[in-house]
C-alpha cells in the first residue's frame, strides 16, 4: 500500500503537530552540513561565471536555510529517502523525488505570483532533499546501519571538503530526476559506510560532499532557467 501525495500532505499536517516532540529528540545541531552546502553553491555559481544568479541567491541565503530547516521538521524528513534500488520510498511512502518535485512546482508557483522570498523559500526545501540524497543511507532506504555516524561524521568535517567551481549543471530538465541521480551515485558507495570505519567513512564523504554542493549549484541555476522561460 503506498500513500498519495494528497494523503502524504495530510499526513505532514498531522506530523508538524509532533515538532515539539521531535525537537526534544534530535536539537539541532549548531554546525549544520546543509547550511554549508548552500553556501557553497553560491560560491561556484558565482566562480562558473554566474554571478548575477549568485548574487540573487546571496541575498536570499537566510531563506533558503529557513526553507532547508523547515523542510526537516515535524518528522516531514520520512519523505527523504529513495531506495534507487526499488524505485521506492521509505516504508512504501512518498519518496525524495517526488517530494522534492513538489517543493520545486511550489516555488515556481510563488515566483510567477512575485513571492519571491516564499519561492527561494520551497527552493531551499527542494536543495535540502537533493542533498540528502547524497547520502547512501538515503539513496538505500537505511535508517540505522551507519546511516548517523556517516552524518554526524560529514556534519564535524564538512569543511575540509569544500569545493569552488565546476557545478553540475543540465543533470536533468525534471526536478524529481536531478534527485534521482543523485541517488543513483551516492548508492555505489554504500558498502563504504554501512560500517563505522573511519578511513572508508572519510573516502566516501570527500566525493559525496563535493557532489552535493556541485548539484545543488546547478539545481539553483536550474530553478532560475525554469521560472525566466515561464
Amino acid at each position: 500500500m503506498t500513500l498519495t501525495q494528497a494523503t502524504w500532505n495530510c499526513a505532514k499536517v498531522m506530523l508538524s503537530l509532533t515538532l515539539p516532540l521531535q525537537v526534544f529528540l534530535k536539537p539541532p545541531a549548531e554546525r549544520n552540513t546543509h547550511h554549508f552546502c548552500n553556501q557553497q553553491s553560491i560560491r561556484i555559481l558565482k566562480k562558473d561565471g554566474f554571478g548575477k544568479e549568485a548574487l540573487l541567491y546571496q541575498s536570499y541565503l537566510d531563506t533558503l536555510n529557513a526553507g532547508s530547516t523547515w523542510c526537516d521538521r515535524g518528522f516531514k524528513n520520512i519523505s527523504h529517502y529513495y531506495d534507487y534500488a526499488t524505485n521506492t520510498g521509505l516504508w512504501c511512502g512518498p519518496d525524495a523525488p517526488s517530494e522534492c518535485r513538489h517543493y520545486f512546482k511550489q516555488a515556481i508557483k510563488q515566483w510567477q505570483q512575485n513571492r519571491q522570498e516564499k519561492a527561494l523559500f520551497y527552493v531551499g526545501a527542494a536543495t535540502h532533499i537533493l542533498q540528502d540524497l547524497c547520502v547512501p543511507h538515503h539513496a538505500a532506504g537505511l535508517i540505522l546501519k551507519g546511516h548517523k555516524y556517516f552524518e554526524d561524521w560529514a556534519r564535524s568535517n564538512y569543511h575540509d571538503f569544500t569545493t569552488n567551481y565546476d557545478g553540475l549543471y543540465e543533470l536533468s530538465c525534471e526536478p524529481d530526476e536531478w534527485v534521482k541521480k543523485n541517488a543513483g551515485f551516492s548508492f555505489t558507495f554504500l558498502p563504504q559506510v554501512v560500517e563505522e570505519h573511519e578511513p572508508s567513512v572519510e573516502k566516501a564523504a570527500q566525493v559525496l560532499l563535493q557532489r552535493a554542493q556541485r548539484s545543488t549549484a546547478g539545481f539553483l541555476q536550474f530553478f532560475l532557467q525554469c521560472v525566466t522561460k515561464k
